[in-house]
């Protein structure tokens, strides 16, 4: 079979349409007890001739019937114990159908992994390492991972890939109108930054949207990478008719004509998804087919050091802005913080990592090492609490392997690692790391002989580091340099060689980052020092500093060196900035002097020449994060209305740890317990609400917030007399109805709806009509929510609703009590001819709910 990796970014390639169509064209009809996959070993001959039919059309790589045949997927069909049987016979199948490309389709695995859901990422590893283990065993071209919504999701799926085989591995996104992933709310271009850095040989988008709706989505991963690239839209964005029946508006003509704005945009393998059949497949290729790739200007990032969190990537370099990084995450001299972290606590981590970002923060270091903290523990622990709130890249800051390995594999994003040196021992320990888990490296300009004390030394070192990186596939833009401060007050002349280091790298084409408070250290006007330090390495280049955002003079240099570069101004002012450091150092040392009655040494000179980059070579890195001077050791004491305001920002970053000690302050402040939801807590889940519908805020967000709301709830009740301690505002019963296993938006509603103090009964998922039934009826429920994410299982959801209203007709337009219908494949106009109510998203369904009950009331 050709080897698929020869015709990257060469010619087009066709890929096949919607499996799932075709077969509800054959009159195949899913439950509880069916699934796609089974067909596989059921009816193998109707699977390949399936796979026929589009190669005759024109595909020139299959897919095959694998999308839900992981082990968790598989077992809600009872069939959890056939994943390599079922996978295998896939592979075979989709060979028999005569397509000379065999992509080996791996969707969702079924589990939701943290902090979104509850699913450790080894558990979800192992789902996509077995399944794809399976596939990889009968020898397809590639792997085929897609419909992704979660970049978390997406890229464990990546990584078990990588571990399970050698092939390549291609990773399709799903994103919705306003152009993010839906569960993780993360935007295409630092998709395409996180998925290539772990390796995939190529990355798209499929599904969710048609045609027309993901040209600018693929046109914006194309001005990101130079992977081959995919693209597979819906026949149109679908809707439901009178019959429930779900239409696909786009034609296979239409289609054509996309495909060609597609193959200019940059796109190599273009198809069609659900909604689509053969006869979109030959209109594809007959506008597209055996053409070259269009060449694609080279990327925008490309030689940057380019970082990303979940929902935000940015650049360190040439042509970025300066970044501060900031170091407060560090237990060192905060006793309050390390004993938070020896118990696995995250409050003050949070709280240090929001405030900093609001003080202008572009990137957050992560630093838990202490004596009693186990690293390995409690650094991913870190790392989880933080990704769903904050959008900052985070630098993972450890000398520990084994942590930083810990921390990597959670991390949902790429990742600088905070840090690696010249000592052999530490680049063998590191270097794998980056390269496994896709990370970017802070690579300190010293190694087993200790600091070379000139620039040129330094230089050397990173040079080495540099040959290691690439020797071990690193990319060279993603090593960031630290030519490392050394204190001033001991060394008068070693600012100076700093200096020279930074502008040496800088002019090598290279990022740089400085950790700047070490200049100042020992010495009085600590503040003014660092600002007129990093002035005068701002001036000679540097990309990033890791220090105290809430320094204003030094914040205060960031945005004067970032608006100067932005009218064009550049980097200039070398030697002013110098004479500006001098004159710093000399009041400092002045003082110093002063306070020693004018002992001898007082009176030490800086280096009264500027200094210049005298070395010569490349690098890359940026050094340990350092610990400011003053114990943060948690927000300051307040009462009444900053009290109050500080429980409502621990809401919104999820710290259910802080919630309990927050409430008791502002009851001790004045406020009635009975009062603190409604009052306080209540319009900051409707403001985040609010947020998420103008998709300024995500899932990630709406979820962590909804957790710490609910166990604000709890607190409170435990405060309220024991009359009132079981009240709740409603009951709701919520289910997935049955032949659907999907549960995320399902339990997304039921997290809002408990923490708006409403009483849930889970249902789970597959549940039958009559089952849904008699627990409305046990329960008296107020509302029953009704849950579908697959269009095959709408009539279900009918027979549901149907069978509610003839044996409970108090749900029909009832004026206390009703159903509710959801989900991805529900909208208002088909909620409409099951005469049922309908919310478009989770907080919507709150809101909805909330509203039927007052009205009972």
């Amino acid at each position: 079979m050709p080897d698929i990796a020869l015709r990257f970014n060469k010619d087009v390639l066709i890929l096949e349409g919607a499996m799932g169509t075709m077969l509800q064209r054959e009159g195949i009809r899913f439950d509880g007890s069916l699934c796609a996959e089974l067909l596989n070993v059921l009816e193998p001959e109707l699977i390949s001739d399936l796979h026929r039919r589009y190669h005759l059309a024109g595909a020139q790589c299959a897919s095959t019937n694998s999308f839900g045949a992981t082990r968790a997927k598989l077992s809600a069909y009872g069939v959890g114990e056939r994943v390599e049987e079922l996978n295998r016979a896939a592979v075979r199948n989709a060979r028999a159908g005569g397509a000379p490309h065999i992509l080996a389709d791996v969707g969702p695995c079924g589990l939701v992994l943290e902090p979104l859901g509850t699913s450790s990422f080894d558990e979800v590893f192992e789902q996509y390492f077995e399944q794809v283990s399976a596939l990889a065993a009968e020898s397809p071209d590639a792997i085929f991972i897609e419909t992704m919504t979660d970049i978390a999701d997406a890229r464990c799926a990546l990584l078990a890939a990588r571990a399970a085989c050698d092939l390549p591995v291609f990773v399709s996104c799903t994103f919705d109108e306003n152009g993010r992933m839906e569960l993780s709310g993360t935007d295409a271009r630092t998709a395409v930054v996180i998925l290539e850095a772990c390796g995939a040989a190529g990355v798209g988008i499929n599904c969710g949207l048609g045609p027309e709706e993901l040209l600018p989505i693929l046109e914006e991963m194309a001005r990101t990478t130079a992977l081959p690239l995919l693209i597979q839209p819906n026949a149109g964005i679908p809707y439901l008719n009178a019959a429930g029946e779900t239409i696909f508006p786009a034609t296979a003509e239409e289609f054509a004509e996309l495909s060609v704005r597609f193959r200019a945009a940059g796109a190599q393998f273009i198809g069609s998804c659900c909604g689509s059949t053969p006869a979109f497949t030959g209109a594809i290729y007959a506008a597209v087919g055996d053409t070259p790739v269009v060449r694609r200007p080279r990327p925008q990032t490309a030689g940057q050091c380019v970082l990303a969190s979940p929902r935000k990537s940015l650049t360190l370099g040439a042509g970025s802005p300066a970044r501060i990084i900031g170091e407060r995450i560090n237990p060192t001299g905060k006793p309050k913080l390390t004993q938070q972290l020896e118990h696995g606590q995250m409050s003050l981590l949070r709280e240090y990592a929001e405030t900093q970002v609001v003080a202008g923060a572009d990137l957050i270091d992560v630093n838990v090492g202490a004596a009693m903290v186990d690293e390995a523990r409690v650094l991913p622990q870190a790392v989880l609490s933080l990704v769903a709130f904050t959008e900052a890249p985070l630098v993972l800051d450890s000398t520990d392997p084994v942590a930083l390995e810990a921390a990597l594999r959670v991390y949902p994003g790429k990742a600088l690692i905070n840090s690696v040196n010249g000592d052999p021992k530490s680049l063998a320990a590191v270097l794998p790391l980056a390269r496994r888990y896709g990370a970017a490296l802070l690579a300190l300009a010293l190694d087993d002989s200790g600091i070379p004390a000139s620039a040129e030394g330094r230089m050397a070192v990173i040079e080495r580091i540099r040959a290691a990186a690439t020797d071990a596939g690193l990319p060279a833009a993603d090593l960031v340099v630290d030519m490392l401060v050394l204190t001033a007050a001991t060394d008068a002349e070693a600012p100076a060689v700093t200096l020279a280091g930074v502008a040496a790298a800088t002019e090598a084409g290279l990022a740089t980052v400085l950790g700047v408070s070490n200049v100042s250290h020992g010495l009085p006007q600590r503040s003014a020092l660092n600002a007129a330090f990093v002035r005068a390495a701002l001036s000679r280049g540097l990309s990033a500093a890791i220090a105290n955002p809430a320094d204003e003079l030094l914040v205060a240099a960031f945005a004067e060196h970032n608006g100067e570069a932005a009218a064009g101004d550049g980097t200039g002012g070398a030697d002013a900035a110098w004479q500006e450091w001098q004159q710093a150092y000399q009041r400092a040392m002045d003082e110093v002097a002063a306070a020693t009655n004018g002992k001898a040494g007082a009176s030490a000179r800086a280096t009264t020449a500027p200094p210049t980059a005298t070395a010569t070579g490349a690098g890359a890195g940026a050094s340990a994060g350092q610990a400011g001077d003053k114990p943060e050791d948690g927000a300051s004491s307040s009462t009444g209305l900053e009290t109050e305001a500080t429980l409502k920002r621990a809401i919104l970053r999820g710290d259910s740890d802080a919630v309990p000690e927050l409430i008791d302050a502002v009851v001790a402040a004045g406020r009635a317990p009975e009062r603190i939801v409604d009052a306080l807590l209540a319009p900051v889940m409707s403001e985040l609400g609010e947020a998420f519908a103008r998709g300024e805020a995500f899932l990630p967000q709406m979820i962590i917030a909804a957790n710490a709301m609910k166990a604000a709830v709890t607190h409170i009740k435990g405060l309220l007399p024991a009359a009132s301690e079981g009240q709740v505002r409603g009951t709701v019963v919520f289910c997935t109805v049955q032949g659907d296993v999907h549960s995320i938006g399902k339990d997304i509603c039921i997290a809002l709806l408990e923490s708006q103090d409403f009483r849930v009964v889970d249902l789970g998922v597959d549940v039958e009509p009559d089952a849904v039934l008699q627990a409305a009826r046990r329960e008296q429920a107020d509302a029953v929510c009704l849950s579908a994410l697959m269009t095959t299982t709408l009539p279900m959801m009918r027979q549901t609703v149907e069978l509610l209203y003839a044996e409970a007709p108090e749900y029909h337009n009832g004026k206390h009590r009703a159903v509710f219908v959801g989900g991805a494949v529900v909208s208002a106009q088909w909620a409409a001819t099951v005469d049922a109510r309908y919310a478009d998203d989770a907080p919507g369904c709150v809101e909805a709910i909330r509203q039927l009950v007052v009205a009972r009331d």
